[in-house]
Protein backbone atom coordinates (compact mmCIF):
# COMPACT_ATOMS: atom_id res chain seq x y z
CA UNK A 1 0.00 0.00 0.00
CA UNK A 2 2.50 2.22 0.59
CA UNK A 3 4.72 1.86 -2.22
CA UNK A 4 1.09 2.55 -3.75
CA UNK A 5 0.86 5.74 -2.58
CA UNK A 6 4.60 6.72 -3.58
CA UNK A 7 4.00 5.82 -6.97
CA UNK A 8 1.46 8.40 -6.73
CA UNK A 9 2.47 10.77 -5.25
CA UNK A 10 5.62 10.75 -7.73
CA UNK A 11 3.55 10.18 -10.91
CA UNK A 12 -0.04 11.80 -10.11
CA UNK A 13 -0.11 13.46 -13.89
CA UNK A 14 0.36 9.92 -15.63
CA UNK A 15 -2.11 8.45 -13.21
CA UNK A 16 -4.66 10.72 -13.93
CA UNK A 17 -4.30 10.66 -17.40
CA UNK A 18 -4.75 6.86 -17.27
CA UNK A 19 -7.74 7.43 -14.96
CA UNK A 20 -9.35 9.96 -17.58
CA UNK A 21 -8.37 7.61 -20.82
CA UNK A 22 -10.41 4.59 -19.48
CA UNK A 23 -12.89 6.44 -18.15
CA UNK A 24 -13.59 8.13 -21.14
CA UNK A 25 -13.80 5.02 -23.21
CA UNK A 26 -16.64 3.84 -21.33
CA UNK A 27 -18.61 6.11 -23.08
CA UNK A 28 -17.63 5.43 -26.54
CA UNK A 29 -18.39 2.56 -29.10
CA UNK A 30 -15.45 0.16 -28.98
CA UNK A 31 -12.78 1.76 -31.03
CA UNK A 32 -8.96 1.50 -32.35
CA UNK A 33 -8.06 3.55 -29.57
CA UNK A 34 -4.50 3.88 -30.64
CA UNK A 35 -5.21 5.84 -33.73
CA UNK A 36 -5.67 8.91 -31.53
CA UNK A 37 -2.12 8.89 -30.66
CA UNK A 38 0.19 11.00 -32.14
CA UNK A 39 2.92 8.73 -33.00
CA UNK A 40 4.81 11.61 -34.80
CA UNK A 41 4.80 13.59 -31.24
CA UNK A 42 5.66 10.48 -28.65
CA UNK A 43 8.44 9.03 -31.54
CA UNK A 44 9.93 13.28 -31.19
CA UNK A 45 9.75 13.57 -27.57
CA UNK A 46 11.42 10.13 -27.27
CA UNK A 47 14.60 10.81 -29.71
CA UNK A 48 15.30 14.45 -28.13
CA UNK A 49 15.35 12.53 -24.55
CA UNK A 50 17.97 10.27 -26.03
CA UNK A 51 20.21 12.73 -27.68
CA UNK A 52 19.63 14.96 -24.44
CA UNK A 53 20.60 12.56 -21.82
CA UNK A 54 23.82 11.90 -24.12
CA UNK A 55 24.63 15.67 -23.01
CA UNK A 56 24.23 14.92 -19.81
CA UNK A 57 26.09 12.28 -19.78
CA UNK A 58 29.18 14.13 -21.32
CA UNK A 59 28.81 16.72 -18.81
CA UNK A 60 28.58 19.38 -21.09
CA UNK A 61 26.06 21.56 -19.71
CA UNK A 62 27.79 21.70 -16.17
CA UNK A 63 31.42 21.99 -18.07
CA UNK A 64 29.96 25.18 -19.71
CA UNK A 65 28.55 26.81 -17.06
CA UNK A 66 31.56 26.49 -15.06
CA UNK A 67 33.59 28.14 -17.47
CA UNK A 68 31.02 31.08 -17.48
CA UNK A 69 31.27 31.55 -13.72
CA UNK A 70 34.87 31.72 -13.80
CA UNK A 71 37.01 31.49 -10.38
CA UNK A 72 38.06 34.19 -7.97
CA UNK A 73 36.13 36.54 -5.79
CA UNK A 74 32.15 36.01 -6.06
CA UNK A 75 29.26 38.34 -5.57
CA UNK A 76 26.00 36.80 -5.00
CA UNK A 77 24.13 38.65 -7.50
CA UNK A 78 26.29 38.55 -9.90
CA UNK A 79 26.82 34.94 -9.58
CA UNK A 80 22.89 34.36 -9.22
CA UNK A 81 22.18 36.28 -12.33
CA UNK A 82 24.49 33.87 -14.38
CA UNK A 83 22.96 30.76 -12.91
CA UNK A 84 19.72 32.26 -13.71
CA UNK A 85 20.45 32.93 -17.37
CA UNK A 86 22.46 29.94 -18.09
CA UNK A 87 18.65 28.18 -17.35
CA UNK A 88 17.05 30.54 -19.19
CA UNK A 89 18.94 29.88 -22.39
CA UNK A 90 20.05 26.30 -22.03
CA UNK A 91 16.08 25.87 -21.48
CA UNK A 92 15.35 26.65 -25.29
CA UNK A 93 17.73 24.07 -26.66
CA UNK A 94 17.20 21.26 -23.69
CA UNK A 95 14.24 21.88 -22.28
CA UNK A 96 13.29 23.66 -19.46
CA UNK A 97 13.47 20.10 -17.25
CA UNK A 98 17.06 19.25 -18.43
CA UNK A 99 18.53 22.92 -17.72
CA UNK A 100 16.95 22.36 -14.26
CA UNK A 101 18.47 19.11 -13.71
CA UNK A 102 21.50 20.61 -15.04
CA UNK A 103 21.64 23.97 -13.04
CA UNK A 104 19.50 23.75 -9.92
CA UNK A 105 22.13 20.81 -7.73
CA UNK A 106 24.63 23.76 -9.03
CA UNK A 107 22.84 27.00 -7.47
CA UNK A 108 22.05 24.90 -4.13
CA UNK A 109 25.87 23.72 -3.31
CA UNK A 110 27.03 27.41 -4.46
CA UNK A 111 24.57 29.18 -2.25
CA UNK A 112 24.77 26.41 0.52
CA UNK A 113 26.17 28.82 3.48
CA UNK A 114 22.80 31.50 1.96
CA UNK A 115 19.73 29.75 2.31
CA UNK A 116 17.38 32.70 2.13
CA UNK A 117 19.33 33.99 -0.77
CA UNK A 118 19.30 29.97 -1.92
CA UNK A 119 15.58 30.10 -2.08
CA UNK A 120 14.93 33.32 -4.39
CA UNK A 121 17.97 32.21 -6.71
CA UNK A 122 15.77 28.55 -7.48
CA UNK A 123 13.28 30.14 -7.94
CA UNK A 124 13.48 32.93 -10.29
CA UNK A 125 16.10 30.44 -12.21
CA UNK A 126 13.20 27.71 -12.62
CA UNK A 127 10.96 30.73 -14.20
CA UNK A 128 13.53 31.92 -16.23
CA UNK A 129 13.82 28.40 -17.34
CA UNK A 130 9.72 27.80 -18.27
CA UNK A 131 9.88 31.61 -19.74
CA UNK A 132 13.00 30.64 -21.69
CA UNK A 133 12.13 27.18 -23.08
CA UNK A 134 8.72 29.40 -24.47
CA UNK A 135 11.49 30.43 -27.88
CA UNK A 136 11.70 27.29 -29.52
CA UNK A 137 9.67 24.82 -30.99
CA UNK A 138 11.51 22.14 -29.18
CA UNK A 139 12.01 24.05 -25.83
CA UNK A 140 9.29 22.36 -23.98
CA UNK A 141 7.07 19.22 -24.83
CA UNK A 142 4.04 21.04 -25.02
CA UNK A 143 5.94 23.41 -27.83
CA UNK A 144 6.76 20.82 -29.53
CA UNK A 145 3.00 18.96 -29.48
CA UNK A 146 1.48 22.31 -30.44
CA UNK A 147 3.98 22.80 -33.17
CA UNK A 148 3.36 19.54 -35.09
CA UNK A 149 -0.67 19.18 -34.15
CA UNK A 150 -1.04 22.34 -36.04
CA UNK A 151 1.20 22.15 -38.65
CA UNK A 152 2.39 25.72 -37.65
CA UNK A 153 4.75 27.86 -39.60
CA UNK A 154 8.34 28.79 -38.34
CA UNK A 155 6.73 32.37 -38.68
CA UNK A 156 3.19 31.97 -36.85
CA UNK A 157 5.59 30.45 -34.24
CA UNK A 158 7.90 32.73 -33.79
CA UNK A 159 5.70 35.73 -34.49
CA UNK A 160 3.52 34.52 -31.20
CA UNK A 161 6.65 34.03 -28.91
CA UNK A 162 9.12 36.36 -29.38
CA UNK A 163 7.27 39.72 -28.39
CA UNK A 164 6.81 37.67 -25.28
CA UNK A 165 10.13 36.54 -24.91
CA UNK A 166 11.67 40.16 -25.18
CA UNK A 167 9.57 40.74 -22.47
CA UNK A 168 10.72 37.87 -20.40
CA UNK A 169 14.67 38.79 -20.10
CA UNK A 170 13.51 41.93 -19.02
CA UNK A 171 11.51 41.14 -16.37
CA UNK A 172 13.97 38.26 -14.88
CA UNK A 173 16.60 41.14 -15.21
CA UNK A 174 14.29 43.44 -13.02
CA UNK A 175 14.05 39.87 -10.58
CA UNK A 176 18.03 39.43 -10.36
CA UNK A 177 18.77 42.92 -9.19
CA UNK A 178 16.73 41.85 -6.03
CA UNK A 179 19.31 39.42 -5.28
CA UNK A 180 21.64 40.50 -1.99
CA UNK A 181 24.80 41.88 -3.65
CA UNK A 182 27.09 40.48 -0.89
CA UNK A 183 30.93 38.31 -1.23
CA UNK A 184 30.39 34.86 -2.00
CA UNK A 185 34.24 34.12 -1.26
CA UNK A 186 36.75 33.32 -3.70
CA UNK A 187 34.81 30.36 -5.44
CA UNK A 188 36.75 27.63 -7.56
CA UNK A 189 34.03 26.15 -10.18
CA UNK A 190 35.21 23.24 -12.51
CA UNK A 191 33.92 20.66 -14.59
CA UNK A 192 35.44 18.95 -17.58
CA UNK A 193 33.59 17.31 -20.97
CA UNK A 194 33.45 13.75 -20.20
CA UNK A 195 33.83 10.52 -22.46
CA UNK A 196 35.22 10.47 -25.89
CA UNK A 197 34.58 13.27 -28.28
CA UNK A 198 33.49 11.27 -30.65
CA UNK A 199 30.05 10.46 -28.45
CA UNK A 200 29.74 14.41 -28.17
CA UNK A 201 29.68 14.72 -31.63
CA UNK A 202 27.30 11.82 -32.51
CA UNK A 203 24.91 13.51 -29.91
CA UNK A 204 25.20 17.04 -31.18
CA UNK A 205 24.51 15.31 -34.95
CA UNK A 206 21.44 13.39 -33.28
CA UNK A 207 20.21 16.72 -31.72
CA UNK A 208 20.71 18.70 -35.08
CA UNK A 209 18.54 15.89 -36.86
CA UNK A 210 15.79 16.01 -34.27
CA UNK A 211 15.28 20.06 -34.93
CA UNK A 212 15.33 19.20 -38.20
CA UNK A 213 12.57 17.24 -37.80
CA UNK A 214 10.69 19.01 -35.85
CA UNK A 215 11.09 21.57 -38.32
CA UNK A 216 9.90 18.61 -41.17
CA UNK A 217 12.97 18.77 -43.05
CA UNK A 218 13.90 14.74 -42.22
CA UNK A 219 11.25 12.31 -41.81
CA UNK A 220 10.55 11.32 -37.66
CA UNK A 221 11.04 7.49 -38.79
CA UNK A 222 14.51 7.96 -39.96
CA UNK A 223 15.28 10.21 -37.20
CA UNK A 224 13.91 7.93 -34.50
CA UNK A 225 15.70 4.56 -36.11
CA UNK A 226 19.04 6.41 -36.86
CA UNK A 227 18.42 7.38 -32.45
CA UNK A 228 17.61 4.16 -31.50
CA UNK A 229 20.57 2.34 -33.40
CA UNK A 230 23.41 4.83 -32.53
CA UNK A 231 22.14 4.60 -28.62
CA UNK A 232 22.31 0.86 -28.99
CA UNK A 233 25.64 1.03 -30.53
CA UNK A 234 27.09 4.10 -28.52
CA UNK A 235 25.69 3.82 -24.81
CA UNK A 236 22.82 1.38 -23.89
CA UNK A 237 22.22 3.69 -20.52
CA UNK A 238 20.63 6.30 -22.37
CA UNK A 239 17.88 4.22 -23.46
CA UNK A 240 17.26 4.76 -19.00
CA UNK A 241 17.46 8.23 -19.37
CA UNK A 242 13.77 8.64 -21.09
CA UNK A 243 11.04 10.11 -19.43
CA UNK A 244 8.64 7.12 -19.88
CA UNK A 245 5.86 8.28 -17.80
CA UNK A 246 5.67 11.83 -19.76
CA UNK A 247 5.40 9.45 -23.44
CA UNK A 248 2.48 7.96 -21.02
CA UNK A 249 0.85 10.44 -20.24
CA UNK A 250 0.92 12.08 -23.35
CA UNK A 251 -0.73 8.82 -25.08
CA UNK A 252 -3.48 8.89 -22.41
CA UNK A 253 -4.54 12.22 -22.88
CA UNK A 254 -4.46 11.28 -26.81
CA UNK A 255 -7.07 8.78 -26.11
CA UNK A 256 -9.02 10.50 -23.66
CA UNK A 257 -9.32 14.06 -26.03
CA UNK A 258 -10.17 11.45 -28.93
CA UNK A 259 -12.67 9.83 -27.02
CA UNK A 260 -14.27 13.09 -26.17
CA UNK A 261 -14.23 14.38 -29.41
CA UNK A 262 -16.60 11.75 -30.09
CA UNK A 263 -19.05 12.76 -28.03
CA UNK A 264 -21.18 15.66 -29.34
CA UNK A 265 -22.87 17.22 -26.57
CA UNK A 266 -19.95 17.84 -24.70
CA UNK A 267 -17.18 18.38 -27.30
CA UNK A 268 -19.63 21.21 -28.76
CA UNK A 269 -20.09 22.51 -24.87
CA UNK A 270 -15.87 22.71 -24.35
CA UNK A 271 -15.53 24.32 -28.21
CA UNK A 272 -18.31 27.11 -26.80
CA UNK A 273 -16.79 27.76 -23.79
CA UNK A 274 -12.86 27.59 -25.06
CA UNK A 275 -14.36 30.57 -28.03
CA UNK A 276 -12.47 33.02 -27.64
CA UNK A 277 -11.15 32.43 -24.07
CA UNK A 278 -8.53 29.83 -25.76
CA UNK A 279 -5.52 31.83 -24.11
CA UNK A 280 -7.28 32.56 -20.33
CA UNK A 281 -8.48 29.22 -20.31
CA UNK A 282 -5.15 27.08 -21.26
CA UNK A 283 -3.24 29.20 -18.44
CA UNK A 284 -5.91 28.63 -16.01
CA UNK A 285 -6.28 25.08 -16.65
CA UNK A 286 -2.27 24.63 -16.50
CA UNK A 287 -2.75 26.04 -13.08
CA UNK A 288 -4.52 22.49 -12.17
CA UNK A 289 -3.41 20.06 -14.41
CA UNK A 290 0.21 21.40 -15.55
CA UNK A 291 0.91 23.05 -19.06
CA UNK A 292 1.47 20.04 -21.23
CA UNK A 293 -1.56 17.70 -20.14
CA UNK A 294 -3.88 21.64 -20.60
CA UNK A 295 -1.92 21.55 -24.20
CA UNK A 296 -3.26 18.35 -25.26
CA UNK A 297 -6.29 18.38 -23.67
CA UNK A 298 -7.40 21.92 -25.01
CA UNK A 299 -5.66 21.33 -28.67
CA UNK A 300 -8.89 18.98 -29.32
CA UNK A 301 -11.53 21.94 -28.81
CA UNK A 302 -10.27 25.00 -30.89
CA UNK A 303 -7.91 25.62 -33.60
CA UNK A 304 -6.38 28.71 -32.46
CA UNK A 305 -2.48 27.13 -32.38
CA UNK A 306 -1.28 31.14 -31.60
CA UNK A 307 -3.68 30.96 -28.12
CA UNK A 308 -2.72 27.76 -26.91
CA UNK A 309 1.08 28.43 -27.77
CA UNK A 310 0.89 31.41 -25.35
CA UNK A 311 -1.20 30.39 -22.37
CA UNK A 312 0.08 26.87 -22.06
CA UNK A 313 3.83 28.63 -21.98
CA UNK A 314 2.78 31.37 -19.62
CA UNK A 315 0.59 29.11 -17.36
CA UNK A 316 3.57 27.22 -16.69
CA UNK A 317 4.21 30.17 -14.06
CA UNK A 318 2.05 30.91 -10.92
CA UNK A 319 1.36 26.94 -9.00
CA UNK A 320 4.18 25.10 -8.52
CA UNK A 321 2.01 22.26 -10.44
CA UNK A 322 1.75 24.78 -13.07
CA UNK A 323 5.33 22.97 -14.90
CA UNK A 324 6.12 19.68 -14.24
CA UNK A 325 9.37 21.37 -14.55
CA UNK A 326 8.82 23.13 -11.22
CA UNK A 327 8.32 20.02 -9.22
CA UNK A 328 11.79 19.22 -9.87
CA UNK A 329 13.30 22.61 -8.61
CA UNK A 330 11.14 21.73 -5.56
CA UNK A 331 12.86 18.45 -5.13
CA UNK A 332 16.76 19.48 -5.42
CA UNK A 333 15.94 21.77 -2.94
CA UNK A 334 14.42 19.62 -0.46
CA UNK A 335 17.33 17.25 -0.45
CA UNK A 336 19.18 20.63 0.75
CA UNK A 337 20.35 21.01 4.13
CA UNK A 338 17.41 22.94 6.49
CA UNK A 339 15.51 22.97 3.78
CA UNK A 340 12.37 24.87 4.66
CA UNK A 341 9.77 23.79 1.82
CA UNK A 342 7.04 26.27 3.47
CA UNK A 343 8.94 29.39 2.96
CA UNK A 344 10.30 27.92 -0.40
CA UNK A 345 6.59 27.71 -1.77
CA UNK A 346 5.50 31.25 -0.08
CA UNK A 347 8.29 32.50 -2.12
CA UNK A 348 8.13 30.54 -5.03
CA UNK A 349 4.17 31.66 -5.13
CA UNK A 350 4.63 35.47 -4.86
CA UNK A 351 7.48 35.38 -7.78
CA UNK A 352 5.39 33.58 -9.60
CA UNK A 353 2.30 34.81 -9.48
CA UNK A 354 3.94 37.90 -10.47
CA UNK A 355 5.33 37.26 -13.47
CA UNK A 356 2.24 34.75 -14.32
CA UNK A 357 -0.29 38.33 -14.19
CA UNK A 358 2.75 40.83 -15.87
CA UNK A 359 3.58 38.28 -18.96
CA UNK A 360 -0.07 37.48 -19.50
CA UNK A 361 -1.58 41.08 -19.37
CA UNK A 362 1.57 41.96 -22.20
CA UNK A 363 0.62 39.04 -24.51
CA UNK A 364 -3.19 39.72 -23.70
CA UNK A 365 -2.24 43.31 -24.74
CA UNK A 366 -0.02 43.32 -27.53
CA UNK A 367 0.73 40.31 -28.64
CA UNK A 368 -3.11 38.67 -29.47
Amino acid sequence: MKALMEFFKKEFTLVIAGIAALVSCLFVPVTNYMNYINADTIGLLFCLMIAIAGFRESNLLSAVSCKLLGNGQAFTRRTGTILIFISFFASMFFTNDVALIAFVPMTASIFRKRPDTMMYVITVQTAAANLGSMLMPFGNPQNLYLYGHYGMTPGEFFSAVLPVSAINIILILILCLFIKNEPLGTESHSAEVTGKKSYLIMYTVLFIMCLLAVFGVIDVIVVFASVCVAALILDTKLFAGVDYSLLLTFAFFFIFVGNIQNIGAVREFITKLLDGREMLASAAVSQVISNVPAAVMLSGFTDNARALVLGTNIGGLGTIVASLASLISLRIYMETDNARPIKYMGIFTLVNVILLAAVYSFAAYFVM
